[in-house]
């Protein structure tokens, strides 16, 4: 059954429904929120009631552009909620960026990407003219208007947005085949 018609089923008070819902979501609920609370048996206290606090509400909307996402989203709030109540969870900051915390093998792993691609970033750079390299560190990097990088680099303001854009364009033409490459690696 598709999720939007179990959805449907879900509101209407379909046992079977629910039943689908709750086994289907269950586990990528699970794994979710154990990226963010280590404790287990918490964690399916707190699925657990999700589940019967959307089962009583009335209020639920009609329809979701993604089951999974709303499901997912209702569990963060509700596992936010706990921890402002303060019943369960103990030394875990409210604010859920200091909590969600990922593997240090994924922080190196992100560590390494960021450094690899700001090395091809590097190398596509220095192929600019170094017209285009003032330009665009101006634009992008110092964050000046196009009439500002005119005025100091001494041309007019479509000199600039020239500048600008074919450098862009050559950066976009030899980074995004690379991009490409490491998604399908």
């Amino acid at each position: 059954m598709e999720d939007s018609q179990l959805w449907k089923d879900f509101r209407n008070a379909d046992r079977r429904a629910f039943e689908t819902l709750f086994t289907r979501y269950y586990r990528a609920l699970y794994h979710y929120g154990l990226k963010t609370i280590p404790n287990g048996q918490l964690l399916d206290d707190c699925i657990q009631d999700l589940f019967f606090e959307l089962w009583t509400n009335t209020a639920l909307p009609e329809e979701v552009s993604s089951v999974k996402g709303y499901l997912f989203k209702a569990l963060k709030y509700k596992l936010i909620r706990e921890i402002r109540k303060g019943e369960k969870f103990e030394g875990i900051s409210e604010e859920p960026e200091h909590w969600f915390e990922f593997s240090h093998e994924s922080r190196l792993i992100e560590q390494q990407t960021h450094s690899e691609q700001q090395e091809r970033l590097q190398h596509f750079m220095r192929q600019l003219t170094r017209r285009q390299q003032e330009a665009v560190y101006l634009r992008f990097y110092s964050q000046l208007t196009y009439d500002e990088i005119a005025e100091i680099m001494a041309l007019t303001y479509q000199a600039v947005v020239n500048l600008i854009y074919k450098a862009v364009r050559f950066l976009r033409e030899h980074l995004v085949p690379l991009i490409l490459l490491l998604i399908i690696a």
